[in-house]
Parts: structure tokens; sequence; C-alpha cells
């Protein structure tokens, strides 16, 4: 690190000398190189130190007092970086200039600088070097150099501009125009269309909000290197506050074309750029929405959020629910972020930042800046994609399912949901279970003698769809039995799987032995259809339509057993979810696996307290053993039907474990996001 020396050693009628020692200062008067003498620092470096950095950005010029430096650039050949020594500097000469003026003609370091004996530097700041050619209206060439240097140099230290290239800097460098704005002149007013954003330069800027009432309060004082102005842009609305100069003030002004150009070409910019929207979003909580506090069976508090004008749901956790209280309209993310390190000591702007973006993507908060960054006309390509997407991800949507629903269950419906319905669809369950394993065999036979039987197996793929349709009916009919609403129900396919489902999020509000009940009856579904199903196979005289049953009910089985998948978004993972009332179940378990299972000293206690996170890696180890017996039963139902046996016990057990290790990667794959 350069060593600043407090106390001048080198007087001015030194500095005067090294200055106009160089052509491009030589023409000064005796009073400007007073000036510019005045305005250097000395620093000093010790030997191996580095002074400039090749391809950093000039913010100085050096003058060498005494001792001396190696000048090296750096190429880089087969992915390695190559040295290359190319000068040695003394006393006398410069760091930056030559002798029409800067070094550099792209505003970056064309060489790094290194100190080989001790080095003392006369630094000049490249802000006093501009405004010193700006006062004295010198050397046009040196003076227009320096503000472009200045100028990238200031959109860089801008967030949504850090990670620009040198190129695109430079570019956007001869876009960007200058305005001087004197103090208490308005830039903008609260209400006016825009279609230009503002970097601040130098000064200060006031951004004041103009209230119903005619009152008006300040929300912030901005100052350089702030960006400002493209909330408008982005969200191609009116200006939502009003803008003033508070001191003469200096401003790089961006228009709408240039930086909509940026949006499109280069993702950095824009990812910025959408953060910075929603770092200064004040967002306020919807009117129309409704709490409904519950007390988990830890004693924590959660709040079900429910926006009866969209229908929709959102939990809060106790520190969702404190960060849901903060957001009055008034405070920024930051500040809500700070309220909530001081109420929780936890310090997650992340954390706050997503959960308001969830809220208000859902409706639930209002005055957040979340929509898409306006973009060019879209390519061929791109309609033809989108095209694409929309057929082979198709929904249709049910809106007003809750209806017929409805009428559906109070006119016969809710018998199933009595005492004597339950005996009864406990009896079809169990008897169509002992059904389908006492007819493998003769299913087998069948299969094995039938004409053109694999015909039977083509046409079960389509009614894979008719088992998510019922097993989402189950879910429907259980929320009715509680006296919820189901909003909507739907059907289609993602890609070549048929996909169905029930909007049940109204049991959020409900007991969470209610939810438990809800989860599990779309499971109950399954098992009785296939229940239903095997019954029939000994009913039935087809033996066509005994096999297409029969296969039917053990795809039903299947599709069950694979929905209680605790590492997936199912009903398995929902039910221990509503046991636990941890609604971050997945994260929490994973969290406690990796950085507090292994801790030494564990001891029953250390389990106890962990108890949803033990629960839950037991119900995976559970869950793939479950998986690896389905498995190898599938896979004995086959070999019978092609008539062969595995020639020993390793080769049996293959595919299982294959399946095993296929049904792992979720676990993995969460593991490793976390660690």
């Amino acid at each position: 690190m350069p060593t600043s020396i407090e106390s001048a050693t080198i007087s001015i009628p030194e500095r005067q000398a090294l200055i106009q020692a160089f052509p491009c200062f030589s023409g000064l008067s005796s009073d400007q190189s007073d000036h510019l003498a005045t305005l250097m620092r000395e620093v000093s470096y010790t030997p191996g130190e580095v002074v400039v950095t090749q391809d950093e950005l000039v913010d100085s010029v050096y003058f060498i007092v005494n001792g001396e430096a190696e000048v090296s650039t750096f190429s880089e050949y087969k992915k390695k970086l190559i040295k290359t020594p190319v000068a040695m500097l003394r006393a006398g000469e410069s760091i930056g200039l030559n002798d029409s003026g800067f070094f550099s003609s792209t505003g970056k370091r064309t060489a790094t600088v290194t100190a080989t004996a001790k080095l003392l530097l006369l630094v000049l700041d490249l802000k006093n070097l501009h405004a010193f050619l700006e006062k004295n209206k010198l050397e046009s060439g040196m003076y227009a150099a320096a503000e472009q240097m200045l100028r990238m140099r200031l959109i860089k230290q801008s967030l949504p501009f850090s990670k620009l290239t040198h190129e695109r800097l430079l570019w956007l460098c001869e876009r960007i125009e200058k305005l001087t704005m004197p103090a208490g002149t308005e830039i903008f007013h609260q209400g006016d269309p825009g279609d230009k954003c503002y970097l601040v330069r130098s000064g200060k800027i006031e951004i004041i909000a103009e209230e119903k009432d005619g009152s008006s309060h300040l929300l912030a004082v901005l100052k350089p290197p702030t960006l400002f102005g493209e909330a408008t842009l982005v969200t191609q609305q009116p200006r939502n506050a009003t803008a003033r100069a508070q001191e003469d003030s200096q401003l790089l002004v961006l228009s709408f074309e240039y930086l909509s150009d940026l949006w499109e070409k280069e993702q950095k910019v824009a990812d910025m750029f959408m953060t910075l929207m929603v770092d200064r979003s004040r967002p306020e909580r919807n009117p129309e929405v409704s709490e409904y506090p519950r007390t988990a069976p830890d004693g924590q508090t959660l709040v079900i959020l429910k926006n009866a004008a969209t229908a929709r749901y959102f939990k809060l956790s106790q520190e969702g629910w404190f960060i849901w209280q903060q957001m009055n309209g008034k405070q920024t993310l930051l500040e809500i972020t700070m309220a909530l390190a001081n109420q929780y000591q936890v310090f997650s702007p992340n954390m706050v930042v997503a959960l308001i973006s969830k809220l208000a993507a859902s409706g639930f908060v209002l005055h957040v800046s979340l929509g898409a960054l306006p973009t060019g006309k879209k390519t061929v390509l791109d309609l033809w994609r989108s095209r694409l997407q929309r057929i082979f991800d198709f929904r249709i949507i049910f809106k007003q399912a809750d209806v017929w629903l409805t009428r559906i269950y109070n006119q016969g419906g809710k018998f199933l949901f009595t005492r004597l319905g339950q005996v009864f669809l406990a009896t079809l369950s169990l008897s169509g279970l002992a059904a389908f394993f006492m007819t493998e065999n003769h299913i087998v036979h069948l299969l094995k003698t039938l004409h053109a039987s694999w015909l039977i197996l083509v046409c079960m793929l389509p009614l894979m769809l008719l088992t998510a349709a019922l097993h989402e009916l189950g879910h429907a009919f259980g929320t009715k039995a509680y006296g919820r609403q189901v909003h909507c129900m739907g059907l289609g396919w993602n890609w070549i799987r048929p996909i169905a489902f029930t909007d049940t999020t109204d049991m959020w509000l409900d007991t969470r032995g209610h939810r438990i009940a809800v989860n599990l009856s779309g499971l109950y579904a399954n098992v009785l259809v296939a229940g239903f199903c095997s019954i029939l196979v000994l009913l039935v005289p087809s033996l066509y339509l005994q096999s297409f049953l029969w296969l039917f009910a053990l795809m039903t089985y299947i599709k069950g057993f694979a929905m209680l998948n605790p590492a997936q978004d199912m009903d398995g993972y929902f039910i221990m979810m509503d046991y636990f009332e941890r609604p971050r179940l997945r994260q929490d378990a994973t969290v406690w696996l990796i950085r507090k299972f292994h801790r030494p000293g564990k001891h029953a206690a250390h389990f106890l307290k962990h108890l949803p996170e033990v629960g839950y890696w037991l119900a995976c180890l559970v869950f793939l053993v479950l998986t690896a017996v389905i498995t190898l039963y599938v896979q004995g139902f086959v070999l019978k039907l092609l008539g062969m046996h595995p020639p020993n016990l390793f080769t049996a057990l293959l595919v299982p474990a294959f399946t095993v290790a296929l049904s792992s990667v979720a676990l993995i794959s969460d593991i490793r996001k976390q660690d």
C-alpha cells in the first residue's frame, strides 16, 4: 500500500520545475504552475509495490521525484499471463503522461508500473487536473481526454454499470450528456413522463414526494455517483417523485434509447437495474389483504395472508410477519432490513428482498417495481420458441370450479365423508389391494397369451392424465368436506407428462389436522381407484379388459406412492410441513444436516430438539427403501412376462439400486445448494 506523506517535503518551486519540464505544461504561467503544484500530494512506495495496474481506469497522474520503477505489459498466451518488461522510469519522468498529454487514449492503464527502489511521487488526481484545465481554459485536447476519463470513472462507480466491459464503457461515455443545474432548479416533477435518467457528477440532488393533500416530504438527498430517474424508464410510468438541485450540481444524462440498448446487450446491467429498482422501492401493504394469525405446535406465531380479490394466500413466519408490519409505504428495503436486524439480530438483505418480491408478485404488496425491463422487438426464433413452449406446456384452468364441486359434494359426495361412507371406502381399499395381489399371476398369464397385448400398455399412457385428475379430485372433495373453497382446478401436460392441479390454499386457514387430511385425500383417491379397478378384474368377463384394469391399478398405486416423495414438493412433503408446522422444512433440515449434525458431543436431547429435521431425513430414508422394494416388485412382474429369471441376487438388485440412486439426486442437489 502507498504511504501518504502528510507534511510536504517537496517545495512549491521544486514542484513547478518538475511540472514545467513536461511539454504539455511548459506553456503555463507562473501563477498557473503554482496553482497546479498546490493540487499535488506526496506518496511513497516501497520496492515491489504496484503503483498502477494494466487495464485499470485512469484516476490520476504521477510525477517521479526520486527512485525507480519498472513498466511491464501483460498478455495472455495459452491461458497464461505473460509478463513483458517495457521500460524503466526514473526521477523526472511521469506515469500516465506523454509530451502532448495523457499516455492513454482509451481511459485505461496501458501497462503495470512496479517500484524497483523506494519511490517518492507527486500525485495529481484526475478530478483536480480536470478542474484546473477547465478553470484556466487550457489545451482542449487534454481537457477533452480528462473529461472522458472522469466520465468513465463516474459511470463505473455507479452500481448498475459496475460490471460494464471497457468497450461498453467507452460506448456509453460517448452517448452521455453533461448538464449543469443551479441550486433550486427542478430537474423533473412528480407525474411528468420521463425518457431520461441522471447520474450525479457533483453537488446534491433532493428527491421529494408530494402527497394528495398538497403536502410534501423529503425522501432522500443524492450525492455522487448516484443514479436516479431510472424508475420511469423501467416501469414506463410517470415520475413518482420530484427531483431538485439542492446546490449547484452537475449531472450526466442518459436517454432511454441508449439505456434500452444496454439492457438488451448487457444482461449484467439489466440484472443490476432490477436489483436497484427493488432496493429503492418503498413497499406498502395491500389494504384488501386479510391477516389470520395461528400458533404453531412449538409456540411460534404463523400468519396467513389472504387476498380476497385474487383468491391468493401467503404464509408468513415470525420474521416474515415482522417484515410485513414494516411495509408502510415510507420505509425503503434497506430500512426494513435494518429494522429486522435490530429486532432479531438477523442481517439478511437477500431474504427481505426475496420475501417482498414474492409478496409483490402475488399482489399482497404495492409500490414495488418488478416488471421486466423494456426490450426491443423479438426475433423470429424467439417467437417460435414461445409458441413451442405454449404447445408443450399446456394447461386448461377451470376458475369457477368451486361452484360445480359444491353442487356435486352436496348432491352425494358428502356421503363419502360420513362414518358409514368411510367404512365403505376403507373396505373397498383393503379388498381392492387384496384382489390386486391375488390376480397378479392371472394377469401375467393373460399378457403372455393375448394377441397384441402390448397395445394395452400403450393405451395406459393417456389414462395417466385420468389418474392425475382423480388424485386432484380427492384433494378437492377433502377441501369441501371442511367447508373451504376450491378456487380453481386444471388439467394439462408438461412436455409428455400429464399434469392436474387443485387450488387448496384456502385450507391454510384451517387447523393442522384438517390440512393433513386434505393432503392425504389425494393419495386415498389413488388407493380407492386402484382398489376398485382390481375388484373389477374379478368381475368383468373380457380378458383384455381384465388386463387393462389391472395394469391401470398398478400405475395408479405407483403414482400414489410417488406423491409421498418428501424430497419434492408433493403430498408427502406437504404432510410433513403441516405436521411440524415448518414452512421451510426441507431447507431447515438440509442446513441442520450440514452445519449441526456432525458437531461433537451429540446426544439424545440434541436430536429431540431437532425432531422436525430428524423426521424429514428419516422419511427420506424410508421412502428410498420403499422405492427399492416397489422397483423390485415391478421388475419381478416384468421378468415374469418375459419368462426370465435373474441369474443371481446381485443382478436382481441392479435396477432397484439404480432407481434409488436416481431418487437420491434431488436430496444431494438440495444439500449441495445449501453447502
